[in-house]
């Protein structure tokens, strides 16, 4: 099994998400195991080392819902268990958006890589990124209102979007697609950080 086959392990579904979601979710997705492997479709362009560095830590769930929609870092309870850092993502939004379905795992990869952390990194390979990020949304980028009144969700817009449809990120915003390529979706960029 592969680094990314054995991310599966980090996606769950809730019970109720099918039922709850509109018919044409359904039409799409006969079982939750199909919006969980569509899901993990998405995660291919991650590098192993970086989704080695994922899995070998127990944080890092992404939970597919059928309203629940956001980044929550720390413990939530799912399904009678403690998951710590999850990204919950509205099953509806697999079909109608991929990209905002992907944001919250976008945040969740941002926040593994160690975004907004206080006290981290300093090297310069991370100083470089952190100033591109910045500059790219100073320069008023962003898909949705919100990445762009909000340097966090800029990032993790511009993560979901490079996993859902780089190409069209490119044409958006070279400068964070470029930028993405060189550092998050690189394998080598990690050994520097």
């Amino acid at each position: 099994m592969s680094a990314h086959e054995a991310l599966f392990a980090r996606i769950h579904i809730s019970p109720e998400a099918l039922a709850r979601s509109p018919g044409h979710v359904s039409e799409r997705f006969a079982t939750g195991v199909a919006a969980m492997q569509a899901t993990l479709a998405y995660l291919r362009p991650l590098p192993p080392t970086l989704v080695q560095r994922w899995l070998a830590q127990e944080r890092g769930h992404i939970v597919i819902d059928a309203s629940q929609h956001r980044f929550e870092p720390g413990s939530c309870a799912f399904r009678g268990r403690w998951l710590e850092d999850v990204a919950w993502v509205k099953l509806a939004l697999l079909v109608d958006d991929p990209i905002r379905f992907l944001t919250p795992v976008g945040a969740l990869i941002a926040h593994l890589i160690g975004w907004g952390e206080r006290g981290g990194r300093s090297d310069q390979a991370w100083e470089d990124f952190r100033r591109g990020v910045w500059s790219g949304f100073e320069a008023g980028y962003g898909r949705s209102d919100a990445a762009r009144c909000d340097v966090d969700a800029y990032l993790a817009e511009g993560i979901a979007w490079y996993l859902a449809d780089r190409r069209n990120l490119n044409v958006a915003n070279p400068r964070l697609e470029k930028l993405l390529r060189a550092t998050v979706f690189n394998n080598a960029w990690y050994s520097s950080v």
